[in-house]
Parts: structure tokens; C-alpha cells; sequence
């Protein structure tokens, strides 16, 4: 069994190719020629000792997941179908990295391209499907392509390079297919080359079916946050992850939004923002208040108490109140926010209730019944379970 070894962003993933398919392997070969593939010609006596593996076949996947069980980090893919496989094989690749850095590193859904003079990358954040592969495929013509696809920015800001296959829709009723960024043209960065650093992130709006002048303004903290926190991944279980990326954020001078119709037409606007020192920069809107998780009981003896949900935190920046809890990122409303706040300690209904007249005058017991559900059934605020007897 013959394999490949990538190491996208400095992680090593083995490619266990199973079966004899000349045409996945030359053609996952040419794709992935950007990250330097190591041949290993016996992969199956390197399974057993690798940390990420993702096995090639076309045995069902149970069979192969039971006969390497070992294997925390292990993906199947099937390969009947090398255009199917292909592509797939570009996902569990990105699912690999995504796995190695979620908690440690900045995870944005973005392209990035860089100024192979000052070593300085912009950070391309848009959805899935809105031009961010088309971005990429044109900007690294003119400059350094870095990824078009994850983002992996270490918290000094340094960028580690994942010049992954482009995957192009060359047919609607066909898998997209893979190239080799090299292939077309780009300016591909080494794979070991960490010496680009964030200096700007750019969330894309692209305008279908309508000319646009491309423009660029910057986007309020707020808004910056609850766009970005959706195009990125670990944040709710990095360490203080809201905060961390809004200092990022704060450091970098702030998001900005890049609306245009054709990505040809803002490649001006693109090199003006690369091009800029960061003392040229407009200063951004830093004052925010951040409040971490609160302490979470699991039951008390005290009736109808009330509590935060677990592990959530929150943001105030600009009057406006952003709580981070599960895997998203929410504005509420200031009443919201008062009785979240509040809970930083568990407290019982009926001082909640007492401390927000305090605030918002007389508050009818039923009106205030209603807000409590409603906030509860937002997954704001949760009742403490009553301890077993």
C-alpha cells in the first residue's frame, strides 16, 4: 500500500491510497505538489504510528475504521470514484488541520494573500460558495498565495501557510476538481515559509447580478464580530475565544468590508490595504468590556434559582451586548444583557426580579415570568436543578 505524506500548515497527515489506482495517485500527486508530498512506499506499516491518517479505499468504511480502531484521528474516503474522492480527500485534509489547531489558533474561513516584500497577509473571510476560491485564484497572480480556503493564524499573528489544491467547478454536475495552485499561475508560498503575519482582515461582500464600484469601509466591532465568529472554527473552546479575537481584531486596526461585483475590478483597493503601514491604518474602535464564564452549578437546595449557561461569556462594545455561548455568537438586547450580567453568581427568581426594577422601574410578575422563559428558552439564563433529596 503505497501513501502520501502532507503537512498542510505544519501538520503531518498520512495518505493511505489502499487500492491500485493509478489515476488518484498521479492526479492527488499533481494537486497536493504545493505541500511537497513525501512518497511512502510501505504506508500500511505507517498507519499504525500515525497521529492523522486518512485511509483511501473503496471497502466500506466500518471495516476500515474497526481494522485500524486505534487510530483516534482516522477519516475513510471512498475512492470507487477518483473525481469523488478527489474532492473529498481536499475536505478530510482540512478537517485533519482544523482538528490539530481548534483551541490554539485563529480558524477563519478566508482566503489569504500576502506582500512577499514586507511579509504582510490580508484575510479574505467570506461562506462557503461566495468567491473566496475565485478571490484567491486571481489576487495570487499579482501577489503571494497563502490559502484559499483556511486561514490559520497562531496568536502572534503569524500565518501558517495552507496552499491546498483550488477545488473549480469546471462542470455544475461533476465534483469540483482539484488543481495545483502552481499550475495556475498563482505565487505560491512554501509550505514551511511562517513569516507572513495578519495584517488586515477583509470580509468579502461580493454583488451578483449588478455592476458595483468596489469600495471598502470599515466595519463596526459588533458587526466585525458576529460576521467573523461565523466563519471561523474553535473559537467557543479557545480560552477566552471572544476575547481573543476581538483583540485581534483591535490589533490588525479593525475589520473592513470589501464590496464589488467582479474581484478584477478591486485588486487596486486590495493592494492598498496590503500596502498600508500600520501606523497608517485607521484607528480602530477598541474600548470593549469583556466578562468570562461564570462558575455553573449542577444542583442546589435553594429553590428557583437561576443561572448563566454554562460557559457562556460576553462582550459590550460600541452599546452593544454580544453573548458567546455553544457555537454561536449573539447580539441581545440591554434588558438580555442586565439579567445575564447579573448571574454571575447564581441568584434565586425573586432577586432577579427585585434587582431589575431597580433598573427598569416596576416590572409586572407576569411580564417579568414571560422575559424569564423567553431568555431561557434562548439558552441565555438556565434554572439550577433542585439537589436529589
Amino acid at each position: 500500500m503505497r501513501g502520501l505524506l502532507v503537512r498542510p500548515a505544519g501538520v503531518t497527515i498520512l495518505l493511505a491510497f489502499e487500492d491500485d489506482n493509478p489515476q488518484l495517485w498521479v492526479d492527488t500527486q499533481r494537486a497536493w505538489a504545493a505541500l511537497a508530498p513525501e512518497v511512502i512506499e510501505d504506508a500500511g506499516a505507517r498507519i499504525a504510528d500515525g497521529e492523522r491518517v486518512t485511509v483511501l479505499s473503496s471497502r466500506p468504511a466500518d471495516e476500515i475504521t474497526q481494522q485500524w480502531g486505534d487510530i483516534a484521528n482516522l477519516t475513510v474516503v471512498n475512492s470507487s470514484d477518483p473525481a469523488v474522492a478527489a474532492e473529498r480527500l481536499t475536505v478530510d485534509v482540512t478537517l485533519h488541520l482544523l482538528r490539530e489547531y481548534a483551541g490554539t489558533a485563529h480558524l477563519l474561513h478566508a482566503a489569504v494573500v500576502g506582500d512577499a516584500s514586507s511579509h504582510r497577509a490580508l484575510a479574505l473571510v467570506a461562506p462557503s460558495g461566495t468567491g473566496k476560491t475565485t478571490a484567491a485564484r486571481f489576487l495570487g497572480e499579482h501577489v503571494t498565495y497563502l490559502t484559499d480556503e483556511t486561514a490559520v493564524v497562531m496568536p502572534d499573528r503569524s500565518i501558517r501557510p495552507y496552499p491546498k489544491p483550488l477545488s473549480i467547478i469546471e462542470d455544475a454536475q461533476q465534483p469540483k476538481v482539484q488543481h495545483n495552485p502552481a499550475d495556475l499561475g498563482l505565487r505560491v508560498i512554501a509550505a514551511d515559509d511562517y513569516s507572513f503575519h495578519l495584517h488586515r482582515i477583509v470580509v468579502l461582500n461580493r454583488v451578483k447580478g449588478k455592476k458595483v464600484v468596489p469600495s471598502i469601509e470599515p466595519l463596526p466591532l459588533a458587526e466585525a464580530l458576529l460576521t467573523i465568529s461565523e466563519q471561523s472554527s474553535g473559537l467557543m473552546i479557545t480560552e477566552r475565544g471572544l476575547e481573543v479575537l476581538t483583540g485581534l481584531l483591535v490589533e490588525t486596526g479593525g475589520a473592513v468590508k470589501l464590496t464589488y461585483s467582479e474581484i478584477t475590478d478591486a485588486l487596486p483597493l486590495i493592494l492598498s490595504l496590503l500596502y498600508q503601514d500600520q501606523d497608517q491604518l485607521p484607528e480602530s474602535e477598541a474600548a470593549f468590556t469583556y466578562l468570562p464564564a461564570a462558575n455553573f452549578l449542577v444542583n442546589s437546595d435553594t429553590p428557583d434559582l437561576y443561572q448563566r449557561s454554562e460557559g457562556s461569556t460576553g462582550l459590550v462594545c460600541q452599546d452593544r451586548y454580544l453573548v458567546a455561548q455553544g457555537n454561536s455568537l449573539s447580539e441581545v438586547s440591554i434588558y438580555a444583557w442586565d439579567c445575564w450580567e447579573m448571574l454571575a453568581q447564581p441568584l434565586p427568581k425573586t432577586e432577579i426580579h427585585a434587582r431589575l426594577q431597580e433598573l427598569y422601574g416596576p416590572i409586572p410578575e407576569r411580564g417579568f415570568e414571560e422575559s424569564l422563559l423567553q431568555l431561557e428558552q434562548a439558552g441565555l439564563l438556565l434554572p439550577v436543578v433542585a439537589s436529589p433529596l
